[in-house]
């Protein structure tokens, strides 16, 4: 075939293609990250699976966080599979957009409401992000309650070696030394709350009441309204596994 027809087919195929997404984007959009029904759940998982096999990248990140965003157990697992949840943006260099999404997520979601590897995953941002403090700082300038919604996560019945609790620790232990060259009022009083949070967690004589709003500490069960999928699709993936 001559290289001109077929680049010209090309181009009309994906004319074509978009035409349709348009026409039925949100149809695509409820199917892919729809949360209310079982069949929503698992066409989640479903194209969950797809990006883990695609692998992230600088153009597909932002579809990532968007399967993050879901929150659902069973699409969150797809997602991640075996990786460390940690490092699932370890490979995207931080960016304003990046940071301010994670940080969105951790502030609409209580203690209790987040899923684990959600967790990890949004906290693996802000860890890379902050691994220099004032280099984060560059890109976007963290504020005290983006402290109290990082800090509100740490779970004061577990010790410090657990996973979440050790990440968190370490990520307001990065923050406390922020303007560590070059101090001023705003980095000074981050500085400060980073550590108060920490202190609260430490100091048996206090609880993290004492720095964090009590609002921003209600717990609340993700359990009680996460959607799953039907029983048939989960032996289906427990077959998978075997």
């Amino acid at each position: 075939m001559d290289d001109k027809i077929y680049k010209k087919k090309k181009k009309q195929k994906i004319n074509e293609d978009s035409i349709i997404f348009k026409r039925n984007k949100d149809l695509i959009i409820n199917g892919i990250f729809g949360l209310q029904t079982e069949i929503q759940v698992e066409t989640g998982i479903c194209f969950a699976n797809y990006l883990n096999y695609s692998g992230i990248n600088n153009n597909n990140y932002p579809l990532f966080l968007k399967i993050i965003e879901t929150n659902n157990k069973w699409i969150i697992d797809a997602l991640i599979a075996n990786r460390d949840a940690r490092l699932l943006f370890s490979v995207i260099k931080p960016n304003k957009y990046l940071i301010k999404k994670a940080l969105k997520l951790l502030t609409f979601w209580h203690p209790g409401q987040i899923y684990s590897k959600t967790l990890l995953s949004l906290l693996g941002i802000i860890e890379c992000s902050y691994h220099n403090p004032d280099d984060g700082y560059k890109i976007y300038r963290l504020s005290i309650n983006d402290l109290n919604n990082i800090g509100k996560f740490l779970n004061e019945k577990k010790d410090q070696f657990q996973l979440e609790n050790s990440l968190i620790l370490e990520v307001l232990d990065r923050i406390t030394k922020i303007g560590e060259y070059r101090r001023n009022l705003k980095k000074s009083l981050l500085s400060k709350h980073a550590f108060n949070i920490r202190l609260s967690y430490f100091d048996n004589r206090k609880n993290l009441l004492n720095i964090i709003p009590q609002v921003l500490l209600i717990n609340i069960k993700r359990e009680d309204m996460e959607i799953n999928p039907s029983k048939e699709f989960i032996k289906f993936l427990d077959s998978k596994k075997n």
